[in-house]
């Protein structure tokens, strides 16, 4: 397999979606629970995102992959360590920036872990993950919103105990 590089836009929306679904992940254990477990679930997929072909799930809908040095995909210990460095708070932003400035596109947990990560579609535009970023952002936050108002309208002592 060839390496491309994949523009910053596939990468975010990628995280983005895994993000996401991590989230929801985390609110279904949670509630089914009784007992908030949202940040370590969201942390375990985000971990665990890529081990399968070295593809998650945004990975795969954005249509890139991990590779390691020989430019096979990564195995499942490669991927666990580069995303170590995101469940870091704060550190997602900091691998963006360090992502950008990297000729190869390397953040990093690419570094630590000896990976990169290729365009499987490169004919499709990086600019088209720009705007479904933004969609996603939009509705996350909408969800989020709406997700804490039910919380509180529900429960509306538990404002008194925070």
């Amino acid at each position: 397999m060839d390496f491309v590089k994949p523009g910053p836009n596939k990468r975010v929306c990628a995280f983005l979606i895994d993000s996401i679904i991590g989230q929801i992940l985390g609110v279904l254990v949670s509630a089914s629970l009784k007992f908030n477990l949202s940040w370590p679930v969201w942390a375990v997929y985000i971990l665990l995102k890529d081990t399968v072909e070295a593809r998650s799930i945004g990975k795969f809908f954005v249509g890139i992959q991990v590779l390691d040095e020989d430019n096979n995909p990564a195995k499942a210990a490669q991927t666990i360590l580069r995303n170590l460095f995101m469940i870091i708070p704060i550190f997602p932003l900091v691998e963006y920036f360090v992502l950008l400035k990297n000729a190869q596109g390397r953040r990093l947990g690419d570094k630590a872990a000896k990976t990169q990560v290729t365009d499987l579609k490169p004919e499709v535009k990086d600019s088209t993950f720009l705007w479904i970023s933004i969609l996603l952002i939009v509705i996350f936050v909408i969800v989020q919103l709406a997700i804490t108002f039910a919380i509180i309208s529900q429960n509306p002592e538990a404002l008194k105990q925070a």
